[in-house]
């Protein structure tokens, strides 16, 4: 196996590293990056997931509760019941990046094989594809309505485009800056978004019924559409378990705490998505009219005084929320295509994002669009995250080889995380049996499984995935043993020349 060149490593991550910072273009990708190049802190993991989920595109999904006939009550417990679970279940992913140097899509290598980390890159993508476009799609609907009522535009299609325009535009821009800038920007969206929506509370507060529902239940009955919001809520969290190492992987395993990095990252993500989703119910169980848009139906029924910061709201919660998926999106092309640079693979899938955007609202029903894409994801998603935090936890105990991780984004073949052609089958096999069973137990208005009713239609198209793919992976670890030696303590001074 070829040994790194230390120098030239070292001289070009510290240019990376200068680099971070506000208003210059972060040229690391998904390369490690050695300790003492590492200048974030937990406290930013809790303002990039707190302040990016600020935003329209995740204050739907606790809309979508509403709609599908469940009261304000109901909707905030299964809301807040998925989002614990789901954070829970994907908090230990955020001590890979500090213990590795990379993303988690690259760490993955070590559980599915360094090729076998394509697995998670693809999921990746697409997660990251669909949530930054329902983040352009929602934000630039607002702007449209909101335009509509102080201006007297028309709402027609050119009108949605010109809005959706401007909005994918800001979010592409400041995630070709990169980490240093996305970071910054949080901390600003976060005190001014949040203190905007706190204000909405006061603006709707006179129309809210607590008891006020969407019609009939959307699955028949109370509990089986009751657990299709858990699945739904469960699905947030989980969105972000691949991306979390985009920013731990910048915080220095020997300065911080894994209590510390755990206790940000599930405060930001948690409180983060309750507070929008509850946000999202609230205001729903006011409207008198409902359209079928939310962000129509908020500007239409909003006191005057409160328009404004809708659109603000828009511009900053849709840049908050956006930045996040386009920046995890261009750093996972890249670590599918590793001779392209982050900046590239960013434009790449911006235009990607925004094509899927029109195909979402403008050829099928975008309500119908995210319940199911969220559903679909999951079932893959779920088994993949539980297989990565039960390798952490038993098969690899928190230890990593940084140098070995990267032999597939370096062209080179072996090392420990080679397996069988670069994938271990151990991972690999039950996480796709675990994907099939939670795509065929699907059960959406516009896409549902053969075997949705296996369970008399309550949702398992989420626990089932997990379920299996974590009994397949800890069976196989003890039929099938995997044998790897111990990581050198001084591995990853042969990647970067880093002292320890």
């Amino acid at each position: 196996m070829r040994t790194p060149d230390p120098g030239a490593n070292s001289d070009h991550h510290t240019d990376a590293s200068t680099r971070d910072r506000f208003g210059h273009v972060e040229s690391v990708g998904v390369e490690y990056i050695p300790e003492s190049q590492r200048d974030s802190r937990p406290l930013n993991m809790l303002a990039v997931y707190f302040g990016g989920n600020l935003a329209f595109s995740v204050i739907v999904f606790g809309w979508l509760p509403i709609t599908f006939g469940l009261s304000w009550p109901s909707a905030v417990a299964a809301s807040a019941v998925g989002l614990a679970v789901g954070t829970l279940l994907i908090s230990p992913m955020s001590l890979l990046g500090p213990r590795t140097g990379t993303s988690n899509t690259v760490s993955s290598g070590a559980h599915f094989g360094v090729n076998g980390r394509m697995i998670g890159s693809l999921l990746t993508l697409l997660f990251a594809l669909a949530y930054a476009a329902i983040a352009v799609w929602t934000s630039g609907d607002a702007l449209v309505a909101a335009a509509h009522r102080l201006l007297g535009t028309p709402t027609s299609d050119a009108m949605l485009a010109l809005g959706y325009g401007v909005i994918a535009t800001e979010i592409v821009v400041v995630a070709l800056f990169g980490h240093g800038t996305v970071v910054t920007m949080q901390k600003f969206v976060l005190p001014v978004v949040g203190v905007l929506l706190l204000l909405g509370v006061f603006a709707f507060g006179g129309e809210f019924d607590p008891g006020a529902a969407g019609g009939d239940y959307l699955l028949g009955g109370f509990w089986p559409t009751w657990l299709l919001v858990v699945a739904l809520a469960i699905g947030g969290p989980l969105s972000y378990a691949p991306t979390l190492g985009d920013y731990s992987r910048r915080i220095s395993h020997t300065k911080y705490s894994d209590r510390s990095i755990l206790a940000a990252t599930t405060a930001g993500i948690f409180f983060g998505l309750f507070a929008t989703a509850t946000f999202g119910s609230f205001t729903a169980s006011t409207f008198t009219d409902p359209t079928g848009s939310y962000v129509s139906d908020l500007v239409s029924a909003s006191p005057g005084w409160y328009v404004l910061p809708i659109v603000v709201i828009a511009l900053a919660g849709g840049l908050g929320q956006g930045v996040m998926n386009v920046y995890a999106s261009g750093l996972d092309l890249e670590a599918l295509i590793p001779r392209l640079r982050r900046v590239q693979t960013t434009l790449i899938t911006s235009l990607m994002a925004v094509v899927l955007l029109y195909l979402g609202v403008f050829v099928v029903d975008a309500v119908d669009s995210i319940t199911a894409m969220t559903l679909v994801l999951n079932g893959a998603a779920a088994p993949w995250v539980a297989i990565n935090v039960v390798g952490f936890l038993v098969a690899r105990r928190g230890q990593y080889d940084p140098v070995d991780l990267q032999v597939f984004n370096e062209g080179r073949r072996g090392g420990r995380y080679w397996f069988t052609g670069g994938w271990n089958a151990r991972a690999v096999i039950p996480w796709a049996v675990a994907s099939v069973f939670g795509i065929c137990t699907v059960q959406t208005t516009l896409f549902t499984g053969p075997f949705a009713d296996i369970a008399g239609g309550v949702d398992v198209s989420l626990l089932g995935p997990v379920v299996i793919a974590v009994a397949g992976y800890l069976l196989a670890l003890k039929l099938w043993p995997e044998r790897i030696a111990p990581v050198h303590p001084r591995r990853t001074d042969w990647l970067t020349g880093d002292p320890r």
